[in-house]
């Protein structure tokens, strides 16, 4: 599934008699950047080994038996292909699996997916991006197709742009990449990493609302051109110093760079009260910094606190705060 090409012809035999293609995907943490990366901005995102998405396809019905076990996500099935079915999808999923089907000239198939995801919807956390790359993987598994990155990404956009309206695309690039990245204008790369240190993710306990908040960051944005210039422009010089500091492992800096671009978010109007309390926890409970992480209006804070004790001490603080849940993820490796 890591060729750069993609093989043509027919799914074999095995799979197209009663196989099953096997599909998996990641979530992400926007470090820096959410929101003005679609207005041209660069962001820089973690992917999160611990949170995925896994993928079951068949031709036809799924196995029965093939249960999903996702306590903390979300589990459901869908159906993609055969004719006029664009008008059916229900999800980015099936929508990036249609897409799929017809670029590889099997429009005509049906297929269906079952889908476990351990990744919390509606938090920011890349949900509907790590389940559309696992459905896609899923079915190119069954057919014997093989997709490179790019082409992966494309199709998770498809369903981004079904599930979220606009996207920028750093959510599909990051549910399929295997480190850090940086991001601008639908170009991801990977990045330097000499930090040593420890992402701590809490999640609000309340649903985000990204639609209504990317709608409303464009609102405030285009009644004030100069100010959205000078914000943008803020927003670009912050993210290039977290770049800098990662690479140079200089987290007291980064630290306060996070601090200054959850300021940024706050007078764009996606922080809530619920964000705000555990921003405030975690920098009182010795975090480096903190802001949200997604789309805001609900939904995740990521805090930045040294390895060991520290993380785990601003990890207890934030879920008194009232966190639902936690995850810690290294920032030199990006795994748990």
């Amino acid at each position: 599934m890591n060729s750069d090409r993609v093989r043509e012809g027919r799914p074999t035999a095995a799979k197209a008699e009663g196989g099953r293609g096997i599909g998996r995907a990641h979530g992400k943490a926007i470090l820096l950047g959410e929101h003005t990366v679609v207005h041209g901005t660069p962001a820089i995102a973690f992917p999160l080994p611990a949170l995925s998405a896994r993928a079951v396809a068949h031709r036809g019905r799924p196995d029965a038996s093939w249960e999903g076990d996702s306590s903390a996500g979300q589990y459901f099935r869908f159906a993609a292909g055969g004719i006029r079915t664009a008008e059916r999808a229900s999800s980015g999923a099936a929508v990036a699996v249609e897409e799929a089907l017809r670029r590889w000239g099997l429009a005509g198939e049906v297929v269906e997916v079952a889908l476990d995801c351990d990744i919390p919807p509606a938090r920011g956390l890349g949900s509907s991006a790590a389940c559309a790359a696992a459905a896609v993987r899923a079915a190119a598994d069954l057919y014997d197709r093989s997709v490179d990155s790019g082409a992966l990404y494309e199709l998770v956009q498809c369903g981004e742009q079904f599930a979220h309206g606009r996207a920028s695309g750093v959510d599909a690039s990051t549910a399929v990449a295997t480190g850090p990245i940086w991001f601008r204008a639908g170009a991801a790369r990977g990045l330097a990493i000499g930090l040593d240190a420890t992402l701590v993710i809490a999640d609000t306990g309340v649903p985000g609302a990204t639609q209504h908040a990317v709608a409303a960051v464009r609102r405030k944005l285009e009644s004030d051109r100069r100010a959205a210039e000078r914000a943008l422009e803020h927003a670009t010089d912050l993210v290039e110093s977290a770049a800098a500091d990662l690479a140079a492992g200089h987290a007291e800096s980064l630290g306060k760079t996070l601090l200054e671009f959850q300021e940024l978010l706050a007078e764009l109007g996606v922080s809530t009260p619920e964000i705000d309390a555990l921003v405030t926890a975690a920098h009182d409970a010795g975090a480096y910094g903190a802001k949200l992480t997604g789309g805001g209006l609900g939904g995740c804070v990521v805090a930045l606190a040294e390895t060991g004790d520290d993380a785990a001490r601003v990890r207890a603080a934030l879920s008194r705060a009232g966190a639902a849940r936690t995850w810690i993820v290294p920032t030199r490796d990006g795994k748990p």
